[in-house]
């Protein structure tokens, strides 16, 4: 799991205008760390368009990813907002938006780990606790260890 997420892939207190510039923020960075091929940011925005990833669970998240093919090595980017932006609704049926102040970005080639990451994200985001603290961090390096261990010790 540590191989997943690192302080390099953790943005806080971010300032986005729209959804877009913030995927093309984390997106950017995927890449510079050699996760993902240049064709990612554009197969989010699409994915995005067909499958809203927007959670109106603790405050408003969303978990945004694409198809395998745009993926070099997993990885996993936290960005915090200092305002949030919005996205359409996972499950929703129309075009309302939910403001989302934490954004968990996954980028998940074939390495099979893809349902249980998200499965894991998923439970994470459930926990008031655990969303309160990612909230309140102020550095990278605390977000990425408070995920780390929230991955790796789901009922925790």
């Amino acid at each position: 799991m540590s191989e997943l997420i690192g302080p390099e892939l953790v943005h806080v207190g971010v300032d986005a205008r729209s959804r877009d510039d913030l995927f093309a923020m984390m997106a950017g960075t995927l890449g510079e760390c050699g996760r993902t091929r240049p064709s990612f940011l554009q197969g989010l925005v699409e994915r995005e368009k067909n499958f809203p990833t927007g959670i109106p669970i603790n405050g408003g998240v969303a978990i945004p990813h694409t198809d395998a093919e745009h993926v070099i090595s997993d990885a996993i980017s936290i960005a915090t907002l200092s305002s949030p932006v919005g996205f359409r609704e996972m499950a929703g049926t129309d075009d309302t938006e939910i403001p989302v102040d934490v954004v968990i970005m996954l980028a998940l080639g074939g390495s099979g780990q893809h349902l249980t990451v998200l499965q894991q994200v998923i439970k994470a985001i459930q926990d008031a606790d655990f969303m309160a603290s990612l909230r309140a961090s102020t550095s990278p390096d605390e977000i990425a260890a408070l995920a780390l261990s929230k991955l790796a010790h789901p009922s925790a």
